[in-house]
């Protein structure tokens, strides 16, 4: 397949990139810090660009099969930041004639989340939960086949075979989840899509 990733250089990104080089896809990566990505293949293009420009972001994705977003800046001022990436992504994906994405949002953005979730959620997270349900409702459009990740806290551990999934809900105690496996459920579901127009929880 023909992915373009978003977010190269962030936590999931770092290891997506190689992950789809490693199963064989054709990677474009769309980063505002080109000189950051050091992996060399011929299976990947690196270009430059503005994640909050929907013209340059067209041209990023055109031609793509999936595009990957693993944007999330680090930020909880209150910020609109993600809402407008929200915003740009999708007018670069209609601009360019591409349907299918996958986004990586926050499981604080479920109200059904567990007791420390909720509690997350509603104080030192509070600005980032809102900021990620706008991104989402700017991203969950009925003409795009979307499919936006909720995960709980992001460790650094290896790849597991403990994926546990759930649509609509995290799923049951589910606190933590490795920056690998939700790569690797990215590239899964990509390839085998099962929850198009859909929100997924995800946790080890």
């Amino acid at each position: 397949m023909r992915l373009t990733l978003l977010g190269a250089t962030g936590g999931i990104g770092r290891l997506l990139l190689p992950l789809a080089l490693e199963q064989g896809h054709e990677v474009i990566a769309f980063a505002r810090s080109p000189q950051k990505i050091t992996l060399r293949s011929p299976q990947l293009r690196v270009i430059e660009g503005n994640l909050f420009d929907g013209r340059q972001m067209s041209e990023a994705v055109r031609g793509s099969d999936v595009v990957l977003s693993a944007f999330g800046p680090l930020v909880v001022r209150p910020t609109h930041q993600r809402r407008d990436f929200g915003r740009a992504l999708v007018d670069a994906l209609r601009s360019a004639g591409v349907k299918r994405f996958l986004h990586v949002s926050s499981a604080f953005v479920f109200n059904d989340g567990g007791l420390v979730v909720k509690i997350m959620a509603n104080t030192v997270f509070r600005n980032v939960t809102v900021d990620h349900r706008d991104s989402e409702r700017e991203m969950a459009q009925p003409d795009l086949a979307w499919t936006i990740l909720r995960p709980p806290r992001l460790t650094n551990g290896p790849v597991t075979d403990r994926i546990r999934v759930a649509s609509g809900h995290l799923p049951r105690n589910g606190f933590t989840i490795s920056r690998a496996d939700v790569a690797a459920f990215m590239l899964q579901e990509a390839a085998s899509p099962q929850y198009i127009r859909q929100v997924v929880g995800l946790s080890n």
